[in-house]
C-alpha cells in the first residue's frame, strides 16, 4: 500500500495565519508537485536539490492558485522515509484548501490521522516509542513536557528499553544453555549470576517507574489546591489567576461546595487549579462531603495556596490549616489586603515553616497577584526544569508495559529464590523481554499500532 500511495494533507492548525503547509509523501509526489508547482529555478521535481527551498506558484490549468514555496525531501533521507514535497502557502483556510484539492485532482489520497508519522514508524525512520514522542510534543504543557517528549523523540527512551532487552536476551540465553545441556552442570552458577543481574533490572525499572509515578505532572501539570476557610477568598483568587469568572463569588459562607478544576500555565509551568470547599464544621451533608474532598485534595496536593482573610484575626480553624502545612509545598495568602489588617503574621509564621512564604494581596481587586505568580514560579520551575532533566515515563501505555514487565521480573526472581527448574524463569523473562519490546513496536499488532494513530491528528 505504502509504496502505491502517495498521501496529502494540510500540516498546519486550522485558522489564519502567515503560512500554511500542504504535505505530500509517497512515490508520486515529486510528479504531482510537477503538474501543480511551476518555479523559474526547475523544470522537474525529480531534479531538485533536496532540502532547497524554490519560489513559484500553484497553478490550475492557466489560473494561479497561490504563490510561495516548495521543498523536496528525497527517500529515504526524508521524515516518512519516502518522497516528500511540502508546499509553504500563505495560511487562509480558502488557500491551503484549493491547493490541497488540486493535489488530490492530481492523483494524492486524502492522509489518515497521523499517516505521515505512521509511514515513518513503519518504514523504520522511527521507533514506535519515538512516534508517540511527536504527538506529546504538540501537546507539551510545559517545558519539563516539552523537554521529555524531545528527549523520547531523540531516542533515549528507545534506549532504556534496548539496552534492559539486550540484558534480559542475554540471561535467557544463558538459562537456555542449562536447558539444552544439563550434564554440563552450570545451572547453580548460572540461576545465581542471573539472580544477582536480574536485581539490577527490578531496581533500574523500579527507580523509572516510581520517577515516573511522582512525575505525572509532566503531562498533568502540578495539582495546586486552593485551601482556607469560606469566604477567605478562595474563588476570588481562583478567577483572578484565570483571569475570567469561573467559580461563584459571594459574601455567603460556603458557597464551594466541590472542587472545581482548571488548567493554567504560570511563566510556562503547568498547574492545575482546584478551588475546594471551605474547611469548617459542616452543617450539612452535603457539605460535609466537599468539605471531605478538600482535606484529601491538600494531602494529594503539589502546592497548596492556603488563603487568609487577613481582615479578621485568625480562627482555631486557620491554625489548625496552617499547622498541617508541615512537610508541604505552600504559599500562605494574607487576602483582602485593601482592608484593614488583624491577622497576626508573627502568629501565622510560628505555625509554619521558615521556607514557606507569606504573601499579602487582594483577589479582588487583582493587587499582588503577579507576585503570587513570581513566588509559584519560583517555588515549582525547580522540580520542572529537574522532571525534564531525567528521563520519565509520559505515556500511559509505556508505562502500563513497564509495570507489567517488572511484575514478571519479580515472578523469576521469586522462581530463582524458590530454585525452580530454570523453563519457568525462562518463561517470565521472555515475557518481559516481549512486554518491553511492545513499548518500541517490535511486539505489537496492527490493530494496536491503528489504534495509536489515530489519535494524531491529521497531517502529522
Amino acid at each position: 500500500m505504502y509504496e502505491q500511495t502517495t498521501i496529502a494533507a494540510i500540516a498546519t492548525p486550522p485558522g489564519e495565519g502567515g503560512i500554511g503547509i500542504i504535505r505530500l509523501s509517497g512515490i508520486d509526489a515529486a510528479e504531482i508537485a510537477n503538474r501543480m508547482f511551476e518555479t523559474k529555478k526547475l523544470h522537474d521535481f525529480h531534479d531538485a536539490v533536496p532540502y532547497m527551498m524554490y519560489y513559484g506558484k500553484v497553478m490550475d490549468n492557466d489560473r494561479i492558485v497561490d504563490r510561495g514555496l516548495a521543498v523536496y525531501m528525497k527517500a529515504p533521507h526524508s521524515y516518512t522515509g519516502e518522497d516528500v514535497v511540502e508546499f509553504q502557502m500563505h495560511g487562509s483556510v480558502e488557500a491551503l484548501r484549493s491547493v490541497l484539492s488540486l493535489a488530490l485532482r492530481h492523483g494524492a489520497v486524502p492522509a489518515d490521522k497521523g499517516e505521515f508519522t505512521k509511514r515513518a514508524f513503519l518504514n523504520g525512520r522511527i521507533d514506535l516509542a519515538q512516534a508517540e514522542s511527536v504527538m506529546d510534543i504538540i501537546t507539551a504543557r510545559g517545558q519539563a513536557a516539552l523537554v521529555q517528549a524531545e528527549s523520547h523523540l531523540s531516542g533515549a527512551l528507545s534506549q532504556y528499553v534496548h539496552e534492559t532487552r539486550e540484558k534480559l536476551k542475554e540471561f535467557i540465553t544463558k538459562l537456555e544453555v542449562t536447558i539444552d545441556y544439563p550434564e554440563e552442570d552450570l545451572e547453580d552458577l548460572t540461576v545465581d549470576e542471573i539472580s544477582k543481574a536480574l536485581e539490577e533490572i527490578n531496581q533500574s525499572l523500579t527507580e523509572l517507574i516510581t520517577r515516573s509515578h511522582r512525575g505525572r505532572f509532566i503531562q498533568d501539570g502540578f495539582k495546586t489546591v486552593l485551601a482556607g476557610r469560606p469566604n477567605a477568598g478562595k474563588s476570588s483568587l481562583l478567577n483572578a489567576l484565570l483571569q475570567e469568572d469561573r467559580a461563584i463569588v459571594t459574601d455567603m459562607p460556603g458557597t464551594t461546595r466541590d472542587t472545581i478544576e482548571e488548567s493554567i500555565r504560570i511563566g510556562g509551568i503547568p498547574l492545575i487549579l482546584m478551588d475546594t470547599a471551605g474547611i469548617r464544621d459542616a452543617e450539612n451533608q452535603v457539605e460535609a462531603i466537599g468539605i471531605e474532598r478538600a482535606r484529601k485534595s491538600m494531602e494529594e496536593a503539589d502546592l497548596i495556596l492556603m488563603v487568609i482573610d487577613g481582615s479578621v484575626p485568625l480562627t482555631e480553624e486557620d491554625r489548625r490549616i496552617l499547622s498541617s502545612l508541615e512537610g508541604k509545598k505552600a504559599i500562605v495568602i494574607l487576602n483582602k489586603y485593601d482592608l484593614e489588617q488583624k491577622a497576626g503574621e508573627e502568629e501565622i509564621r510560628s505555625l509554619i515553616s521558615e521556607e514557606t512564604p507569606i504573601i499579602h494581596l487582594s483577589a479582588q481587586y487583582g493587587s499582588g497577584i503577579d507576585r503570587l505568580e513570581e513566588l509559584i514560579q519560583k517555588l515549582m520551575h525547580t522540580e520542572d526544569l529537574d522532571a525534564g532533566r531525567q528521563l520519565f515515563l509520559t505515556n500511559l501505555r509505556h508505562m502500563d508495559l513497564a509495570e507489567k514487565s517488572l511484575e514478571l521480573i519479580h515472578q523469576a526472581q521469586k522462581s530463582c529464590a524458590d530454585k525452580l527448574p530454570a523453563d519457568f524463569i525462562v518463561v517470565d523473562l521472555t515475557e518481559a523481554f516481549h512486554k518491553l519490546g511492545e513499548i518500541t513496536g517490535e511486539n505489537v499488532d496492527d490493530e494496536l499500532i491503528n489504534s495509536i494513530f489515530q489519535n494524531f491528528c491529521v497531517g502529522k
